[in-house]
């Protein structure tokens, strides 16, 4: 029996929001491929042997400044818009039905990818759109009361992970290698990935989810991704994203605040990198939501629109061709190629995609893996 909701159509999707997700998965890949191709878990004395050390580590550095930490909180504004979206059909008979039934298959998705990929953001998305099902009907303004609570709560739990060391499993002291787990020798992950083939996979994998799938992690993260959907909520209902985005204003408060909060991370307290996170984050919105504006701009970052369609099928997409190039199942490169190197690659793998969405939207209204979530949650094909 089908029900009575249906998708977004291509002509009703307001373009900026693809952009934005567009963007967030080019970020993405920028601040996952240096772990699927092996270079955090490689000791510093190979790194030092790698061709161009100078220009590998001022990539580490641009990475961590513009990159990390303010593409994933884009993801979370988004994906909570979406939801608010949604709840505007919550009076609709059998909407919480088909929400739930909605959300489990994207949570099956992502159990899916996670069996490659234990950092996969889908299946923390999917299991905390639960928590806001009770904000379904509620006023944006409440969303952005409740985002207050949880940024409050946000410190808190971070504090109290600082003083217990809940989620501690991987070792910062006196490491060999960016990143290091405990009781694994990061020589003996690089050889077993590098030569193992499928073995090598299952043990990385199992190695990342020792540290990724604990109580204490989500205990931790529970706060600042509901703040995070909450304030997508509320930007959204707000009519920011819609209406607001593109003014300088908000631009200038959100680099001043962002800037603010990235110099507190660095010189008072890495408690405070969610400050900074988010505000940058937001900075990047309202950049890209001025330049849609002009012509000039708008040519620049339309290829992003097919791309961020398929947001959902980019994203899996580009673990599974990480994966062949870097891991032992296909080419072996796993801790044997210095950063620079790795960023051409991720500049193809980008421009591979961009060019696969614009040719997969020209036949089909959804992306491969978007029709089947669409089909599924539906009970009707979805062209």
């Amino acid at each position: 029996m089908s029900n009575n909701f249906s998708p977004t159509l291509p002509r009703n999707r307001i373009e900026l929001l693809d952009v934005l997700r567009g963007l967030a998965i080019v970020g993405v890949l920028i601040c996952n491929i240096p772990f699927f191709s092996g270079y955090y878990y490689t000791p510093f004395t190979d790194l030092e042997q790698m061709s161009l050390p100078y220009l590998n580590s001022a990539l580490i550095n641009i990475v961590f400044s513009v990159f990390l930490g303010k593409f994933y909180p884009i993801l979370c504004i988004l994906f909570g818009a979406g939801l608010y979206m949604q709840f505007a059909k919550s009076k609709e008979s059998g909407f919480l039905k088909f929400f739930v039934k909605r959300m489990i298959i994207l949570l099956l998705i992502g159990i899916v990818h996670q069996t490659i990929w234990p950092g996969d953001v889908v299946t923390v998305y999917a299991l905390f759109a639960f928590l806001l099902i009770p904000f379904r009907n509620l006023k944006p303004k409440t969303y952005l009361i409740f985002a207050g609570i949880m940024f409050v709560a946000h410190f808190i739990v971070t504090y109290l992970d600082f003083v217990f060391e809940l989620s501690g499993t991987i070792n910062y002291a006196d490491n060999t290698a960016r990143i290091q787990y405990q009781g694994v020798d990061p020589l003996v992950l690089l050889s077993s990935v590098q030569e193992n083939g499928f073995k090598g996979l299952l043990f990385i994998v199992k190695t990342q989810f020792s540290y990724m799938w604990t109580i204490p992690r989500y205990f931790k993260l529970s706060p600042s991704v509901a703040f995070l959907f909450l304030i997508g909520g509320y930007l959204y209902g707000s009519g920011f994203l819609t209406d607001k985005a593109h003014k300088l204003k908000y631009l200038l408060i959100f680099l001043f605040i962002g800037l603010v909060g990235s110099y507190l991370m660095f010189y008072v307290s890495y408690f405070l990198k969610i400050i900074g996170d988010l505000f940058i984050a937001l900075t990047y919105i309202s950049l890209i939501a001025i330049m849609m504006k002009k012509r000039i701009g708008y040519n620049i970052v339309k290829g992003l629109i097919p791309f961020g369609r398929m947001a959902l099928t980019n994203y899996i997409m580009q673990s599974i061709i990480c994966i062949i190039i870097f891991y032992g199942i296909g080419f072996g490169n796993f801790g044997k190629v210095p950063l620079y190197v790795i960023y051409i690659i991720a500049i193809f793998i980008l421009i591979f995609q961009i060019q696969f969405s614009k040719y997969w939207l020209r036949k089909f209204q959804f992306g491969p893996i978007e029709g089947i979530w669409r089909n599924l949650s539906y009970k009707r094909k979805q062209n």
